[in-house]
């Protein structure tokens, strides 16, 4: 009898863990896919969360107990690529520039905004002799972007600020590496870039008129980073893994000891160390990539979808805050007990009380 009772007991055991093994498999995908903007370079490596994220493995380390494979790609094409991505049902989890964001949520795109990646400061370059020394000079001259980017937003935003409208100037739509192309063929009059502008200046084809620092947050670059419906709904703690991987990635970052090695890891995606240390000198990485999900981040994506309307980028409208899904997030900040690590912001930027 007692032979009999634990030849059970094993075999109920063995089927317990079966079915254990059964139920960890159907939470996870085979391999989970990431996408993003790069440097707009299409090298294989990225800048900001995802490129920290990946060179340390934080998110790999999640996974260590399944047989999960990630694939990262940064596209050349930056947002509008990624939008493509998604669409066509190749990308997971995106980070991208928040006016591609929008256009492809008002388009349709079932995503949900689970964190912000971070700034992108805006740089004006004009040729080299020309009397450019501020976004008012601009008026009447052929000024390079790629349309669709969070580029885009931060330029008309700036010209705005100086009584400008996109009708003062003749607006050339490249991607990145054509940009620079054609600042150094004579083409063109300015580019409006991020810091991989920085790098004509130093082969004195360029001088820098312009930065978003010179505004403030409210024109810098920023965007999200977004799960597609259709993985958090059906892999949830597969989503619950990938934030909380996320979040150690901008820990991370934000320990001001980690700056070198993260600007470094950056300069993978093909924009120069320099640069990048240029770019973010005298902030602190802490505060430049907060990845809250609070009413600074919502007001900043009402703004870029309010543009979007004006501009004639998207007729349907976005409910931003039930776009936003911080709960993986808010997740992830109680389990590493970092609640109170990051500054909650209110619209204007501003320290929350």
């Amino acid at each position: 009898m007692q032979n009999i009772t634990r030849r059970s007991f094993t075999a109920g055991a063995a089927a317990l863990l079966a079915t254990a093994n059964t139920a960890r498999a159907a939470d996870n995908p085979d391999t989970i896919r990431f996408g993003a903007f790069g440097a707009g370079f299409g090298q294989p490596f990225g800048v900001a969360t995802f490129g920290v994220a990946q060179a340390k493995d934080f998110i790999a380390n999640e996974f260590n107990d399944t047989s999960v494979k990630l694939e990262w790609t940064y596209l050349a094409g930056t947002g509008p690529a990624v939008n493509e991505g998604i669409a066509n049902g190749r990308i997971d989890f995106a980070q991208y520039g928040a006016l591609p964001n929008v256009i492809g949520r008002a388009n349709g795109l079932p995503t949900r905004v689970l964190l912000n990646y971070g700034p992108t400061t805006i740089f004006g370059a004009a040729r080299k002799g020309l009397p450019i020394h501020s976004i008012k000079d601009l008026k009447g001259r052929k000024v390079t972007f790629q349309k669709g980017t969070i580029l885009h937003w931060a330029f008309l935003r700036a010209l705005k600020s100086n009584g400008l409208t996109a009708k003062d100037v003749t607006i050339v739509d490249l991607k990145t590496a054509d940009q620079l192309a054609a600042l150094a063929a004579g083409s063109v009059d300015a580019s409006i870039g991020s810091s991989s502008v920085l790098s004509l200046r130093e082969k004195r084809i360029v001088d820098i008129f312009y930065t978003s620092k010179d505004i403030g947050p409210k024109v810098t670059g920023f965007g999200g980073i977004l799960v597609t419906d259709a993985f958090r709904e059906k892999y949830p703690d597969a989503t619950r893994r990938v934030v909380t991987g996320l979040v150690k990635a901008v820990a991370w970052i934000a320990d001001e000891a980690n700056r070198d090695e993260t600007l470094r890891i950056w300069s993978k995606s093909g924009t120069p160390y320099e640069a990048l240390r240029e770019e973010f000198s005298g902030q602190p990485l802490k505060d430049a990539f907060n990845p809250l999900v609070d009413d600074f981040l919502l007001a900043q994506f009402q703004d870029v979808i309010d543009f979007s309307k004006e501009e004639k980028l998207i007729r349907n409208d976005i409910d931003v805050k039930q776009w936003a899904y911080p709960a993986p997030l808010n997740q992830a900040l109680a389990d590493l007990k970092l609640e109170k690590f990051w500054t909650t912001r209110q619209v204007d930027g501003t320290p929350k009380a």
